[in-house]
Order: C-alpha cells, then structure tokens, then sequence
C-alpha cells in the first residue's frame, strides 16, 4: 500500500515583520509503491506548496552521504491559487543499504525577488525497507548480506608469491652483479594502476575458478581487483573498508555518476554471491564490466591530472608575467 508522509515547515524568508508569518512552505512526501529492492531505481514524489511570488528549485547535493543515490529531479506539474503556487516534482533515486533505512530530509532552495538571498525548506524524511535485489530461493540457507567476513585470498597469495620470486630472479640476474660495493638498488612496477588490474583480470579469467564453480573465490578475485586498483589510483584504503563504505567513497574519483553506479550494482552482485550463496547468472560478463569501469575511472583519473597540470601551467605563466 502507498503512504503519504505529510510535513509542514515554516521558513523565513525574505520578508520581516508581520507578513512574514504567512511565508510558509509545506510538503507532501510520497513515498515508492510496492516492493524497493538494493540497486534498483524507485520514485519519489513530492508536492510543495508555497507563496506564489517565490520559486522553488531542489538542492541535488543534500542527500550526500545517506544510503540513497539520487538520479534526476523532474517537475511533472504545478498550479496558482489564493496567493499560493503548487508544485509537483518525480525523484529517481537508488538504495545502497538493506533493511530499513532513512531516506534523507532534502533541501529544497526557495527565491524571491532578484538579488535577494535565498531561503531554505527541507522535505520530510521516511523510512524505507531495502530488499535484496534477487529472491533468495526457498529453505535456502540465507547469511547476512556483509557479515564480519575472513578469507584467505589463495589466488592472490600464490600470485604475489610467483611476482615476488621472478622480481628476486631479475634483481640478482641483472641489477646485483653491475651494482657498485655498497650501493642500493631498487626495483619497482612501473605499470599503471589499470595495467597492474588488467594483469590481474587476465589472470582470473585464466583460472578454473568458473570451470569448476568456485563463484565465492570467482567474485572474491574480482573485487580484490578493484580494491587494489582504488588504493593504487586514487589512494582509496579499499582493502580495508566495507563494502557500503566503499561505495561511499567512490565519489572521491570525480568519475561520472554512471561509473560510480556500475561498481556499486557490481559491488552489490558480489557480495550476494560471496555472502549469500547466490549462484550468478553472468559471472563471466561481470569480468568484463568490472574491466569497462576500471577504464572509465582511469579516463576519470588522467583528466584530473591533465586539469591540474593546465591550472599549474596557467598559475605558473601568471606569476611569470
């Protein structure tokens, strides 16, 4: 059943005195009908009724920070009357949390004549309960979602086991005989951040893992490849996080909304197989989208670099002219 959430909040706004007393926002929350489930998009309404001679815009950046992604904000009608304007708005939005969370109280900008400065009014916050994106199957034994977890990366350990020998090989074939009495030699990966992971990706892709249906070390190698990639490009601590902290954090990248969405659906898909026991459907084509995501945040990545470099070179041309 749908339920509306009704809120009233009075706000200052440009004028003082008496008339001020009458310069009153209100909102109607509606909240999504039916079943909300992790990742997928849901709506929002939300009618806002306030003095005519004011507009309204919303401020797309306070639900920074809460388990809820927010898409587009979309005016969908509006009317006048007895001195008050009516307004209605369509929120997309996406859940990153299961369980009930809260979706947050959002600002909604309000102003007056040109030059005034602008008020504020926040809509009505409301619990929501986050579903799981798949139906577990019946009589199946259900974990939770991201209990505290160990693993022994195996894979990876061999892996680094195999790297840290053929470096010890290099050093001792070609650097120690040619060093000098005394000195110190130092050897280090000079690969990117994303050729380093594409290594790695070539390498799980190559393993039997998916032969023989081992989904839970499958999709614990492809997230450690992300992990690695995030502290390795952007100096993200992604070993250590948790999965919801991690996806909070992916907006440090400055990559596009898009980007960001992906890897939390994929992060998401992950842990249902590692926590869950969900048997995935695609296992081999979330190789490839994680691989389609790292591009877009190196993409992301060297245009900040390139940004900084030009504001550099302009801060440095001004102070030499």
């Amino acid at each position: 059943m749908r339920k509306t959430a009704i809120f009233h909040l009075a706000v200052l706004l440009l004028a003082a005195g008496p008339a001020a007393a009458q310069d009153t926002v209100s909102f109607k929350v509606t909240p999504p009908a039916g079943k909300t489930r992790m990742a997928e998009v849901f709506k929002v309404g939300v009618q806002a009724t306030y003095p005519q001679q004011y507009s309204i815009k919303p401020d797309t950046a306070s639900a920074d920070g809460s388990d809820f992604g927010l898409l587009s904000f979309t005016k969908t009608g509006g009317t006048v009357s007895g001195g008050l304007k009516t307004e209605t708005f369509e929120i997309k939005a996406q859940a990153f949390a299961l369980g009930v969370s809260t979706f947050p109280a959002l600002t909604w900008k309000l102003s007056g004549a040109p030059g005034a400065a602008e008020a504020g009014a926040k809509s009505p916050e409301f619990a929501l309960t986050i579903l799981p994106l798949f139906d577990s199957k019946a009589g199946g034994d259900i974990r939770d979602i991201r209990p505290p977890y160990r693993y022994t990366p195996w894979l990876w350990l061999l892996a680094f086991a195999l790297t840290a020998a053929a470096a010890f090989f290099i050093y001792r074939r070609f650097f120690r005989r040619g060093a000098a009495p005394g000195a110190s030699v130092l050897w280090s990966d000079a690969r990117t951040p994303y050729q380093r992971a594409r290594a790695r990706l070539d390498a799980l892709a190559k393993s039997r893992l998916l032969e023989t249906a081992r989904f839970k070390e499958y999709y614990i190698g492809l997230t450690s490849v992300l992990r690695l990639y995030l502290a390795g490009e952007f100096s993200i601590n992604a070993e250590l996080m948790t999965t919801q902290a991690l996806a909070r954090e992916l907006k440090r990248t400055g990559a596009e909304l898009k980007t960001i969405l992906k890897t939390r659906e994929f992060l998401d898909r992950a842990d249902l197989v590692k926590f869950a026991r969900f048997r995935p459907e695609a296992a081999a084509a979330d190789l490839k989208a994680l691989d389609e995501v790292l591009m877009e945040f190196t993409r992301a990545a060297e245009g900040a670099r390139a940004k900084a470099a030009a504001e550099a070179a302009a801060r440095a041309a001004g102070k030499a002219s």
